[in-house]
């Protein structure tokens, strides 16, 4: 074994950091001599001016509207129907009349068996006679009994007994009448009659249907005017008074309507705490049907001008979910740069929304924007 003296270790020292220089030499003049990457050439976007909208914000309801007046029609007696009013169908032919049909004042819309009901009477009448005699034998029998005892031919008891009589015939005679005339009234009302003008909402009855007191055969709306019910918070209360003009906007009619307040509730719902309000709306033309939706602004008017842009200009902000942003053109002598802008999105109008962050006059990348990062170079296109 030959021993290692100092000199051997020192050269083989010396051997690698030779090494180590040549190629970090060889690194570093690789880096030197790379080629440099080419620039990004400019992205074609369409440019839009941020404006100035002028916003006008109220409160606003959501109200039902309801016929103005409503009625169900029952029979006053129990009793099997009979007929019910024919109308015309679109095809000609004739139709029990029914839910839509348009009904005058006073037609009648249906009748039950007249025969039961004449039965009532003339057993009514029968009772009526049955009183009226036993009160005249009462009456002739306490006329009796006053002469007698008038002579004092007639004990107390005896006179107190026939006046009695006299009084429990006379009685009956006025029950016996009041029943017979209620039998008459209900023959009289086998016809059932529409109170009101208007259309029908509902028909509960058909021939051969035992129709009685406790069930409603026709309900009937009169809606040549509407009522239209939302209700009020109490802290909007101060808003709302007899008689103010208020314009309703429907769901699906670009008509606007105006009504007045005709009905304030004295106390709010014990449930939703709200007080209900009624605007009245005539309805001539019988646009407006029950059961649709109106939209009511209430006062509480402000006015703020905001900025606005055009919707294609608000895109996704990198890393924020649910976050907005638009690209800001930056420079001038047609040397343009993106500058990405977080924005706050207010509310539609139209094909533009009004945002926070930019100024009026600033110009926006509304066409290619998603494609773009901070500082890229743009190049406008009409």
């Amino acid at each position: 074994m030959i021993p290692v003296t100092a000199p051997t270790r020192s050269r083989r020292t010396s051997t690698v950091a030779s090494a180590i220089a040549l190629v970090a030499t060889t690194v570093l003049g690789g880096c030197h001599h790379e080629a440099a990457l080419p620039e990004k050439p400019p992205t074609a976007v369409r440019l839009a001016n941020v404006t100035l909208y002028q916003s006008t914000e109220g409160l606003q309801y959501s109200a039902s509207l309801i016929p103005y007046t409503q009625v169900d029609l029952v029979f006053r007696a129990t009793g099997y129907v009979t007929e019910v009013k024919q109308v015309k169908s679109s095809d000609g032919r004739a139709r029990d009349i029914g839910t839509g049909d348009y009904v005058e004042r006073g037609a009648v819309l249906a009748q039950i068996r007249q025969q039961d009901l004449k039965n009532q009477v003339e057993d009514y009448g029968a009772q009526v006679d049955a009183a009226i005699a036993r009160h005249t034998q009462a009456e002739q029998d306490f006329n009796r009994a006053k002469a007698l005892y008038a002579t004092e031919s007639l004990t107390r008891p005896a006179y107190d007994q026939a006046q009695a009589l006299f009084d429990t015939t006379l009685a009956g005679v006025n029950q016996a009448k009041a029943a017979h005339r209620q039998a008459q009234l209900s023959l009289g009302d086998s016809d059932l009659k529409s109170p009101i003008t208007g259309y029908i909402l509902a028909r509960n009855i058909d021939v051969g249907t035992l129709a009685s007191s406790s069930t409603a055969a026709f309900s009937i709306a009169d809606i040549s005017s509407v009522k239209a019910t939302f209700g009020v918070p109490e802290d909007n209360l101060n808003l709302v008074r007899l008689g103010r003009a208020l314009t309703l906007q429907m769901q699906n009619d670009s008509a606007q309507y105006t009504g007045r307040i005709t009905s304030i509730s004295p106390s709010a719902d014990a449930k939703s705490r709200v007080f209900s309000i009624e605007i009245t709306i005539a309805n001539r033309q019988n646009k407006l049907k029950p059961g649709m939706i109106a939209s009511v602004e209430l006062g509480g008017k402000r006015s703020a001008t905001e900025a606005s842009v055009p919707l294609s200009a608000v895109v996704p902000y990198p890393g924020g979910t649910g976050q907005f942003a638009v690209v800001v053109a930056k420079g001038n002598s047609g040397q343009w740069n993106a500058d990405l802008r977080q924005v706050t999105v207010g509310v539609n109008h139209g094909s533009s929304v009004s945002v926070t962050g930019v100024q009026a006059g600033e110009k926006v990348v509304v066409l290619g924007a998603q494609l773009l990062k901070q500082g890229d170079s743009l190049s406008v296109i009409p």
